[in-house]
């Protein structure tokens, strides 16, 4: 069996194999979902107060994080968050995944421009959904679906439980798995980790509901690998240049 055969009966498995974990079904995406974002001066010194990165493997991109303290009021809710700076033909573009959430995983593809960025609010309590943002062409145009959570975590009450991810692959005909775990901490129960899946037929644009698995497992293997996020002065320098010689001379002033 091939490689994108042996990925096709994976992730079949995975779907009809593993029992529901009292699934909530997928909802569209709030609106604004990879939105591009003014670039200023000011946004990027606000977003490396966190540390701007690079992405090894990319010579054109950056990821930091606004914070939702951050001043003016206004401008924090505006844009708060994971932002990605990315760097094309007419020079640099800033983008929000979606806002007042945080990166929690960044994907690749081993070859070609697809990226996929996996966010979750960290405002307060953990938030109880991933949204899932791809794109091919540096968000040109862009896929964004927001992943539920299972109803399994936090029952019969709240108890801070959430979702990380774990691994997500797609292969090249769109067909793809997302794979996470919640750790478990409840009174009167032993320690546990639950296991949970969501499979995509569509290239990531519309996801199904989780699916419980009996342990940990990885994606199958697809055209994505992990982002291994790498400390980038030179291409951080280049990005303040450029906001700085858009500046308005009234503005430099300031």
């Amino acid at each position: 069996m091939g490689k994108q055969g042996l990925f096709i009966a994976v992730a079949s498995a995975v779907v009809l194999l593993s029992a529901p974990g009292g699934a909530r079904e997928p909802r569209a995406a709030p609106p604004g979902c990879a939105k591009t974002i003014p670039l200023t001066a000011k946004l990027v010194e606000d977003a490396a107060e966190s540390g701007l990165q690079g992405v090894e493997s990319r010579d054109d991109l950056l990821i930091g994080t606004l914070s939702y303290l951050r001043e003016p009021r206004e401008a924090a809710e505006a844009a708060s968050g994971t932002v990605v700076f990315i760097k094309g033909a007419k020079g640099w573009r800033a983008v929000l995944p979606q806002h007042e959430e945080n990166e929690v995983g960044v994907y690749l593809a081993s070859k070609g421009r697809r990226l996929v960025v996996v966010t979750q609010r960290q405002i307060g309590d953990p938030g109880q959904s991933f949204t899932v943002v791809g794109t091919s062409d540096d968000f040109a145009t862009s896929t964004c679906a927001t992943l539920p959570f299972p109803r399994a975590l936090n029952q019969p009450t709240w108890n801070g439980e959430y979702l990380s991810p774990h691994d997500l692959d797609l292969d090249s005909r769109g067909r793809g798995v997302l794979i996470g775990s919640a750790s478990l901490e409840r009174q009167e129960e032993p320690p546990r980790t639950l296991w949970f899946s969501y499979a995509t037929r569509d290239g990531g644009r519309t996801w199904g509901a989780p699916r419980s698995l009996t342990g940990q497992q990885d994606a199958p293997s697809g055209t994505l690998v992990p982002a291994h996020r790498v400390e980038a002065p030179a291409l951080v320098a280049d990005l303040r240049a450029f906001v700085a010689g858009r500046a308005a001379p009234s503005d430099a002033r300031r």
